[in-house]
């Protein structure tokens, strides 16, 4: 389980990479380009940071034993 929530934790901060510096962002099933729509390209952005937070930094640094 670690594995997979370790790879969902790489493939988050990819797409927020990807997100900040080409601005476009891959969420519900396609590319979403800044430029285009605001606010579902923010709703991507907080989805991936949110994934990135709970499967990256809560599951391996703020409980890691349990």
């Amino acid at each position: 389980m670690e594995l997979l929530f370790l790879i969902a934790a790489i493939l988050a901060a990819l797409n927020l990479l990807h997100a900040v510096v080409y601005k476009t962002i891959f969420f519900a099933g396609g590319w979403i380009n800044y430029y285009e729509n605001r606010s579902h390209f923010w709703a991507g952005f907080m989805a991936f940071l949110m994934f990135l937070f709970f499967y990256g930094g809560f599951y391996f640094f703020i409980f890691p034993a349990v």
